[in-house]
């Protein structure tokens, strides 16, 4: 039973898009330091970065994904069920309620496997809610921002808000204590910290 997209957060709004991006991003960074290298032209008309194109693209990547999982689960006799679902018979079976707006179906089973995933959290705060996105909602801009805010210390915050200034955004990275990936390396953390404020 799934409720979204066949692969998970990594194929859908992890790792998989996520890397299509950060090379894009590696390549705009590549490009800003070409000059250094004997390269010209970073600053004419005729280099521009399309937003539009790399979405569009990145989007087509795991709609294939999608498909694979989808045909992968059919040949291995993986019956693939679009809606939620709730345990039910003291845990012995799921009561399951289609996509399709069709009647709730229970399935019984020896055991049950739940892979629920997670949910990104958003801090407590008026307008919060409203004016803000989660890393999952950052694949779904249509535009590049012209100005961002990342809130988060950790990894993935720390990606998209590398990504989003090395594709042109103005981003600024919070955090609530001293660092960005403070419980990682210290050296690392350090090195990280020292060059984002630069």
């Amino acid at each position: 039973i799934e409720k979204g997209r066949l692969g998970g957060t990594c194929v859908n709004v992890g790792c998989v898009p996520k890397k299509v991006m950060w090379n894009a991003a590696s390549i705009a960074e590549t490009l800003h330091d070409m000059k250094h290298y004997g390269f010209s032209g970073y600053d004419s008309e005729a280099l521009s970065f399309d937003w539009s194109f790399i979405k569009e693209n990145r989007d087509k990547y795991i709609v294939r994904l999608n498909g694979i999982y989808e045909r992968n689960m059919a040949n291995s006799g993986v019956q693939s069920i679009l809606g939620t679902a709730s345990l039910a018979d003291g845990g012995k079976g799921v009561v399951v309620t289609p996509d399709d707006g069709s009647d709730p179906v229970t399935y019984k089973a020896k055991h049950v496997l739940i892979a629920t995933g997670g949910y990104p959290t958003f801090p407590a705060g008026e307008g919060i809610r409203e004016h803000s996105i989660s890393s999952d909602g950052f694949f779904e801009l249509e535009d590049l921002p012209t100005k961002a805010v990342v809130v988060g210390a950790g990894y993935i915050a720390v990606e998209l808000a590398g990504v989003l200034q090395a594709l042109g955004t103005d981003s600024s990275l919070v955090v609530r204590k001293g660092k960005a990936l403070r419980e990682f390396d210290e050296i690392l953390a350090d090195t990280l910290d020292d060059e984002m404020q630069r």
